[in-house]
């Protein structure tokens, strides 16, 4: 390695890892108590997009619900984007289709899941990570 560049190595790598999120809308189905079901929403993601191959919150925490989501109840989804492609085209069969949309993460976006990263699984670092980074970490 050629010496006093040492340091951009994490931070390039750093860059590459959240160059390519997408984000999205997943409708979900409410529970007997109008609560998100967790399980159920759980199942389906890893379905389409693969275990430990996205991230969810319960609300809205950065952008307002999309319009395009007519009426019904959706959570906010992060996942790669070679999941995410995947994610739609499992989710084409279903009737009606959950995965509302989808669009490239800005910088700005990306730091903020990596706080709710962080928030779902602490560490002495102090650094959120992914949960697709940590399954292959």
């Amino acid at each position: 390695m050629t010496p006093g560049i040492s340091w951009l190595v994490p931070l390039v790598l750093a860059v590459m890892r959240c160059a390519a999120l997408v984000h999205g809308a997943v409708s979900v189905v409410l529970d007997e108590a109008g609560e998100v079901d967790g399980i159920e929403l759980e199942a389906f993601l890893n379905h389409v997009a693969g275990r430990h191959q996205w991230l969810s919150t319960s609300e809205w925490l950065f952008v307002e619900p999309p319009a395009e989501a007519d009426g019904h109840v959706t959570v906010p989804v992060v996942m790669p984007e070679g999941r995410a492609v995947q994610a739609i085209l499992n989710d084409l069969t279903n009737e009606p289709q959950r995965i509302i949309f989808d669009l490239p993460t800005t910088p700005a976006e990306t730091r903020k899941w990596r706080w709710v990263a962080f928030q779902t699984a602490p560490n002495s670092q102090g650094q959120g990570r992914f949960p697709w980074e940590v399954a292959h970490a």
